[in-house]
């Protein structure tokens, strides 16, 4: 630098008279302020994007506070799919979850994002699996000094699940921590537990191509261990532990949200699934949220929205996928969070 800065001064005198110290002064304190400045620079950068790392809790779950927010006024808990993780929420192959357009528009609202994920291999978990939730949730949130925020909880896929069963809940008064919910939703999340159960009970009986077998086994383990073997639209275990029971009067579990705000989002591209999956509309998530959605409206709760997408739905690849996180209008939700997590 000090090279290129001399190229453009005046030459020095050969007598060495007083200029040419004045002028190397004059350069030196050029160079100072230069040095400075990219040191405020890259100090400033450092306080406001700190390195983010993922916390193992005393639960065996996982956290993140995503991104800081000096006085929140409410959080989100967002939970990723099952075996996935917070790369679910990114918005290419190589961006962070923290940098996304979802947790910008949050903490500039004083939301804070935390990112929570279970133990791996842990799908459709009971009471136990919601107590370690909560417990998380409750660490994670002391880790900001936030005593009682207001909460809004959501997920994808399977995470979408959790959310509405620890929303469902805390609005049945099962929740001991501080914190109130009082939003919930849900990216094509599949439901009712007996309809996923059965359509992967199908799959693995016909092996239709393009069907995906192993995780047609992995539900069918983990729900007949909640369920029981060959369960029935009508059984007791079935109906009360599943988040949804479509044929059920009221809907089952979901009667507990009808004082809540709760949007389920979905892209039903049924020839998506046709053509990629050999499924039809009984093998999609969005049967589950139209009647999640139907159920709530029914029982007066005009804060329930059905969000259907057409042509969002791409992974982070860039590959086409109706069920992806990307079918989320991310300012939309951050919006719609920040009304519902607002002071009352």
């Amino acid at each position: 630098m000090s090279i290129h800065l001399d190229r453009h001064a005046q030459q020095p005198r050969r007598s060495g008279g007083p200029a040419a110290p004045l002028r190397m002064f004059r350069v030196g304190l050029v160079i100072l302020g230069v040095l400075v400045a990219t040191s405020t620079v890259r100090s400033v950068e450092l306080q406001a994007q700190p390195a983010r790392q993922s916390v193992h809790a005393a639960t065996g779950w996982v956290y993140e506070i995503a991104q800081h927010v000096n006085t929140p006024r409410g959080a989100l808990v967002l939970m990723p799919g099952f075996g996935a993780g917070f790369a679910d929420f990114s918005e290419t192959a190589n961006s962070a979850p923290h940098r996304s357009v979802l947790a910008d528009s949050l903490a500039s609202r004083g939301i804070v994002l935390v990112l929570v994920a279970p133990p791996s291999g842990v799908l459709f978990g009971g009471e136990s699996h919601m107590q370690a939730l909560e417990a998380t949730i409750t660490e994670a949130l002391r880790t900001v000094s936030a005593a009682a925020l207001p909460l809004a909880i959501g997920g994808f896929s399977a995470g979408g699940t959790d959310a509405i069963l620890f929303a469902e809940r805390c609005a049945g008064e099962k929740c001991v921590m501080p914190h109130m919910v009082r939003a919930v939703f849900a990216v094509d999340a599949p439901l009712d537990w007996y309809r996923l159960w059965d359509n992967a009970m199908v799959v693995l009986r016909n092996r239709p191509p393009g069907a995906n077998m192993d995780e047609a086994r992995t539900i069918q383990v983990a729900l007949e261990a909640r369920l029981g073997r060959n369960p029935t639209p009508t059984s007791r275990r079935y109906l009360l532990s599943s988040p949804l029971a479509s044929k059920a009067r009221d809907g089952g579990n979901a009667r507990t949200l009808s004082a809540m705000a709760v949007r389920a989002y979905t892209e039903p591209d049924i020839q998506w699934w046709m053509e990629n999956r050999s499924a039809d509309y009984y093998g999609m998530n969005a049967l589950d949220a139209a009647s999640l959605i139907r159920h709530l409206k029914r029982l007066g709760n005009t804060q329930a929205e059905l969000i259907v997408t057409t042509e969002r739905g791409y992974r982070a690849d860039g590959s086409r996928h109706p069920h992806s996180w990307s079918i989320v209008d991310q300012r939309d939700l951050a919006q719609w969070l920040a009304l519902h997590l607002a002071p009352r």
